[in-house]
C-alpha cells in the first residue's frame, strides 16, 4: 500500500513538471513570435535598409574621387567596397523576398511558383494586394502568357485576403525591395563608370560585375594578371555534389559562368568557350595593369573575336563531297597523240625501248621449228634467235681487225 501511494505521488509530480514545461514552452513560443513580429519591419529590416543607403552614399563619395591617376590601393578599396555592397544588397533583398512570400502565401500561394524573380514578385504583389480579379489591375509588366496564368490561378486560388496589418507590412517590404533594387542599379552604374579607370579591357570582355568579383577574389588587378588562366577559371567555383547515381561531369567555372556570353550558349559549346574566356581575361588584366590600352578597344575587339569563334562553332558541318564519275573517253584511232620530240624523248625511247634480242625472240620462221629452254617445243621458245643461215638486217658497229 505504501508502494502504491509513492507511485501515485511520483506520477503527480511528473504531471506537474510536464504542465510547468508546457507553460514555459508556450511562453517562450509567444516571446519568440512577438520578437519576430517586432523585428519584422520595424527594427531589423528598416535598420538594414538605412545602413545600405548610407553605404551607397559613402561609396558615391569615394567613387567620385577616383581617377586614373589614383594608386592601385585606392582602386582596389573602391572595388572591394562596391562588391561587398552589392552582396549585402542581394542578401537584404533575398531576406525581404522570403518575408513577402511567407506573408503573401496566405492570399496567393500559387504566385511563387509562377514568378520566381524577387524584384518581379515584389512588383506584382504590390500591384495586386488583396484584389481577386487581376483583369481590373493595370500596370502589370508581365508577359502575356505569364499574365494569363496569374489571372487564372488568382481566380481559382484557395487563399484568403490578408488583414490590414499584414497587407501594410507586405506593401512596405515591397517598397524596400524596389528601393534596394534602384540602389543596386545606382551602384552598378557607378562601378561601370569607374571600371574604365581600373580595368577597361577586362570589363569589356567579362562585364563590370564579374570583373569586380574576380579582382576582389584574387586580391587585386596585379594578382589577377599574374594568376594562371587554369586557376582563374576556378575562382568562385562551387563543386556540385552528384545526387543519387548521377555521374554527370560538368565543366566547372566560377564567376565566369555569370558572363552574358557564357549564359547565352548551349551546353555543348560551353566547354569550348570555358577554355577561351579565362585566357582572354588574364590577357586583358595584363593589358590593364600595364595601361596598354586605356580606351578598352582591345577588349572590345577580343570580345568580337570570341563571338566570331562561337558563330563558327555553330555553323553546320560541310556537306560530303560526291564522287564524280570519270568522263567517257573519246576513242579516235584516226588521229595519233602528238608526242614531244627531242633529245630527252630519244634518250627515253632508247632506255625503255625493245632490244634487238627481244625482237629476234618474238619472231618465228615459217617451216622451221623454234628452240625452247625445255626442249621438244616445251617452255618458252627462242624464236629465230640463234638459228644458223638466217639473214637479219641490222646495223652492226664497224670493227678494226688486226692480223
Amino acid at each position: 500500500m505504501v508502494i502504491l501511494e509513492d507511485c501515485d505521488a511520483y506520477l503527480e509530480d511528473i504531471n506537474e513538471l510536464d504542465d510547468d514545461e508546457q507553460q514555459q514552452q508556450n511562453s517562450n513560443n509567444n516571446c519568440v513570435y512577438n520578437v519576430d513580429e517586432s523585428l519584422t519591419l520595424s527594427n531589423f529590416y528598416v535598420k538594414g535598409f538605412k545602413d545600405i543607403t548610407s553605404k551607397v552614399e559613402n561609396l558615391f563619395s569615394l567613387g567620385l574621387e577616383l581617377t586614373m591617376d589614383n594608386d592601385p590601393d585606392a582602386q582596389y578599396r573602391f572595388t572591394v567596397a562596391s562588391n561587398n555592397l552589392l552582396l549585402e544588397i542581394d542578401s537584404q533583398v533575398f531576406n525581404l523576398y522570403n518575408l513577402i512570400r511567407d506573408k503573401y502565401c496566405k492570399k496567393f500561394p500559387e504566385l511563387e511558383s509562377v514568378i520566381q524573380e524577387p524584384i518581379e514578385y515584389a512588383q506584382v504583389v504590390k500591384k495586386i494586394g488583396n484584389e481577386i480579379d487581376i483583369t481590373v489591375i493595370d500596370g502589370l509588366n508581365l508577359a502575356p502568357a505569364i499574365l494569363m496564368v496569374v489571372s487564372i490561378t488568382a481566380s481559382t486560388t484557395s487563399g484568403k485576403p490578408l488583414s490590414e496589418q499584414d497587407l501594410a507590412d507586405t506593401i512596405h517590404a515591397c517598397d524596400y525591395v524596389l528601393a534596394l533594387d534602384s540602389s543596386k542599379k545606382r551602384v552598378l552604374d557607378l562601378l561601370e563608370a569607374r571600371m574604365r579607370y581600373i580595368a577597361p579591357n577586362l570589363s569589356a570582355i567579362v562585364g563590370v560585375t564579374v570583373a569586380a568579383k574576380l579582382i576582389v577574389a584574387v586580391g587585386g588587378l596585379s594578382s589577377l594578371a599574374f594568376t594562371p588562366s587554369c586557376n582563374v577559371k576556378l575562382v568562385g567555383a562551387v563543386k556540385k555534389a552528384n545526387i543519387g547515381f548521377s555521374n554527370v561531369k560538368t565543366c566547372l567555372l566560377g564567376y565566369l559562368e555569370e558572363t552574358e556570353i557564357y549564359r547565352s550558349l548551349r551546353p555543348s559549346l560551353k566547354r569550348c568557350i570555358g577554355g577561351i574566356l579565362p585566357n582572354k581575361a588574364v590577357l586583358a588584366a595584363r593589358m590593364d595593369l600595364t595601361k596598354g590600352d586605356p580606351t578598352g578597344k582591345w577588349g572590345r575587339d577580343t570580345l568580337d573575336t570570341i563571338r566570331e569563334t562561337i558563330e563558327k562553332l555553330q555553323e553546320p558541318p560541310p556537306a560530303a563531297r560526291l564522287a564524280k564519275p570519270l568522263p567517257v573517253p573519246v576513242l579516235d584511232y584516226s588521229s595519233k597523240k602528238k608526242k614531244r620530240g627531242g633529245q630527252r624523248q630519244r634518250n627515253s625511247k632508247k632506255r625503255y625501248g625493245i632490244t634487238e634480242t627481244r625482237k629476234l625472240a618474238n619472231r618465228v620462221q615459217f617451216g622451221v621449228p623454234e628452240e625452247s629452254y625445255l626442249g621438244a617445243g616445251y617452255g618458252k621458245g627462242y624464236g629465230i634467235l640463234g638459228q644458223v643461215g638466217l639473214k637479219v638486217q641490222r646495223k652492226l658497229p664497224a670493227r678494226n681487225w688486226v692480223c
